[in-house]
């Protein structure tokens, strides 16, 4: 079984989404088991976790069959806005386990929540793209 190569004016959709779903297993595996340890804070860690986004954008630009360099930093921009994306949807599930959320606090929470997963999604894109543009450069000057 060959892989054939994206079409030269789309995307390596493997990447996009291949790359950001790994590297978010490994943070999905963190939070799980320092959770079920009884520490389901863990995921307030959520705005370090977007470092990730720094190794998907190398890994996209890396990996990536692209031929053009355009469309391997949109690659890499929409794979980190997919962790991100995922990362907010994990504080989705786990911010109710942190603890009872007063009636009064319910609209606060929702709020913190959505702002967290926009910036989440915003933040991922941002930091993927500017790692994979700094590999592209890199790669230009050589």
């Amino acid at each position: 079984m060959t892989i054939s190569s994206p079409p030269s004016n789309g995307l390596d959709l493997r990447v996009v989404f291949e790359t950001p779903l790994r590297q978010f297993i490994l943070w999905l595996a963190m939070v799980v088991l320092v959770s079920w340890a009884g520490y389901p804070g863990v995921i307030c860690v959520t705005p370090m976790a977007w470092l990730i986004a720094l190794r998907v954008g190398n890994l996209c630009v890396a990996r990536s069959r692209s031929e053009k360099s355009s469309q391997r930093l949109v690659e890499a921009t929409v794979a980190g806005g997919v962790l991100g994306l995922l990362q907010g949807i994990l504080f989705i599930v786990v911010i109710p386990h942190l603890g009872p959320i007063q009636a009064d606090e319910w609209m606060q929470t929702i709020i913190l929540t959505f702002i967290m997963v926009i910036v989440g999604i915003c933040a991922g894109a941002g930091l993927s793209f500017f790692t994979a543009y700094l590999n592209e450069r890199r790669h230009r000057m050589t």
